[in-house]
């Protein structure tokens, strides 16, 4: 819009400037006629206007407005000095490992005599007269001390033979060994002074897995006997022979 009527003002003055230029020269020599008299002739000039018009400037373009900047992302709140965070929990103690049992004091054993399955041995057959002086005869002499047991090994013998009762009563003789007659084990158990059996095991195998099987599970059948005798205030270790009879 501008440049169009920048145009249309410069082309008004141009014909403007013209048409002033045509009326001098037509109207000019009068004027100069009448002068004439008075002035020397002159020399006439024709002076041409013109007018120069600007170049038209570059169309005006219309620079897109900037967008406007993107929001900043609002601060975090800050915390709230009256939000109180709890104080993390103490870990519970951990428990103190509870001690060791103290060992107990193994009871005092005192090692028996060893029970054989055969029995005590047979008594002597007394002599007869005849015996005796063909003996006396041949330098043999007469004892006159006899070795009396005290009451305390009567007491104990007695107790062996309580107890090799109650282990055969016990004790199945395996019927697959029947064919192996003498066949023996030795078992050591320890008895408490109240009788109780406290401990058992095979000191001596027969070498047949059967057989000490047997004699082991006799043993185990086995868990309390008659008291010790009186003044045996400590356990007995105690060994039975078991033998096959038949």
């Amino acid at each position: 819009m501008k440049t169009r009527k920048l145009r249309r003002s410069s082309i008004t003055v141009s014909l403007v400037l013209h048409g002033l230029a045509i009326l001098l020269v037509l109207v000019g020599p009068m004027l100069f006629q009448s002068c004439n008299a008075r002035r020397s002739p002159e020399k006439l000039m024709f002076v041409e206007f013109t007018v120069s018009v600007p170049p038209p400037s570059a169309p005006d373009i219309e620079t897109p407005e900037p967008e406007p900047p993107a929001p900043e992302p609002p601060p975090p709140p800050e915390p709230d000095d009256d939000i109180k965070i709890p104080d993390p929990k103490p870990e519970p103690p951990k428990p103190k490992p509870p001690e060791p049992p103290k060992p107990k004091p193994k009871p005092k054993i005192e090692k028996g005599p060893l029970i054989n399955r055969r029995g005590p041995p047979p008594k002597d057959k007394p002599l007869s007269p005849e015996e005796i002086a063909k003996l006396l005869k041949q330098g043999a002499r007469i004892s006159d001390t006899t070795q009396i047991p005290s009451p305390s090994q009567i007491q104990m013998g007695a107790y062996f033979n309580h107890v090799k009762d109650r282990m055969y009563a016990a004790w199945q003789q395996p019927q697959d060994l029947a064919g192996l007659p003498g066949l023996s084990a030795v078992v050591a158990i320890t008895v408490e002074p109240n009788g109780r059996i406290s401990d058992r095991r095979l000191t001596r195998s027969s070498g047949n897995t059967l057989m000490d099987n047997s004699v082991m599970k006799a043993v185990n059948i086995v868990t309390h006997l008659n008291p010790l005798p009186p003044g045996h205030t400590s356990a007995r270790l105690i060994e039975i022979t078991f033998e096959l009879s038949r």
